[in-house]
């Protein structure tokens, strides 16, 4: 299976033979790598009509079922918040993406 990519602004993406890497292109962060079955991934938006922030991380509970991208804070235990605000259109093509990551993983996306 060829390794499943996703870039926004300086963000990118790859998912490979059960892991994730998160890589920031302009080195503002530092990068992340954790196995599939950790990751957990949401977009939370403080308000309506504004943009979101970007939050990714490792799930509270590994062994429970948690979504691998989701919309509830508490299910992640920690997280590398990324100051990278998201908007409303385009958190549909990172839902877009971490589905596709989520069936890879054989876990679920948050309704």
């Amino acid at each position: 299976m060829e390794p499943l990519t996703f870039d926004y602004e300086n963000l990118h993406f790859r998912v490979d033979r059960g892991v994730f890497e998160a890589f920031d292109l302009i080195g503002a962060q530092q990068s992340l790598r954790l196995p599939l079955q950790w990751l957990g991934v949401l977009i939370f938006f403080k308000k309506p009509g504004k943009p979101g922030q970007l939050f990714i991380g490792t799930v509270r509970n590994r062994d429970a079922n948690l979504p691998l991208y989701g919309t509830d804070r508490l299910d992640l235990s920690s997280a590398a918040t990324s100051s990278l605000q998201i908007s409303a259109d385009d958190e549909a093509r990172f839902r877009e993406f971490f589905t596709k990551v989520a069936e890879v993983a054989n876990r679920r996306v948050a309704a």
